[in-house]
């Protein structure tokens, strides 16, 4: 993966969150905290999606780096593909967070908590809960049909006067714009 399809993502930690993604022993042949965080966060994007589909608001409160006030804090760097800063960014949106630092303290301290769990077995849990969810959503897919009835109902609902559509696509771009 080329640089100019990567990110720089800079953001605050806790000084034991940075101690503790150093110790992490899931990951072979990775050092530097840059790329612990953004193979942590590429591995958990099936978990990222749902939170973005399925999170509560977060009302732009403000989280503490530390909930010790004493505890120092330090600056990291991640380099980030593309999809997943914009991900992240459309969470920020969604879901209200108070800044995109936040999110990604949120997703890291998930991992730490499952490693805490699961120990070695956390890719293979990854895996498997993964595996149960694409299950899940090809069982409750929505139908052409469905789809279709849905937007009809959508549609009848939007105010009067200019009223526009967006269509995204996987790389959450608009893809079509409709104006009704």
């Amino acid at each position: 993966m080329g640089l100019s399809e990567l990110h720089e993502f800079h953001f605050v930690i806790a000084q034991s969150l940075r101690t503790s993604l150093e110790e992490l022993r899931v990951f072979k042949g990775l050092h530097s905290v840059s790329s612990i965080v953004a193979r942590i966060l590429s591995l958990l994007v099936p978990v990222i999606k749902r939170e973005h589909d399925w999170g509560k608001q977060r009302y732009s409160r403000y989280k503490y780096v530390s909930p010790d006030p004493k505890e120092k804090r330090v600056h990291a760097h991640a380099y980030l593909p593309e999809d997943l800063y914009r991900e992240l960014k459309l969470i920020h949106q969604d879901l209200n967070f108070f800044s995109m630092g936040q999110i990604v303290r949120f997703f890291l301290e998930l991992f730490l908590l499952l490693v805490k769990l699961y120990k070695d077995g956390i890719l293979q849990e990854l895996k498997s809960t993964y595996k149960q969810w694409r299950k899940d959503a090809r069982d409750n897919q929505l139908t052409l049909r469905q789809y279709i009835r849905q937007l009809r109902i959508i549609i009848q609902h939007l105010p009067a006067g200019k009223r526009m559509i967006n269509i995204y696509d996987y790389h959450f771009t608009p893809f079509w714009r409709f104006r009704l």
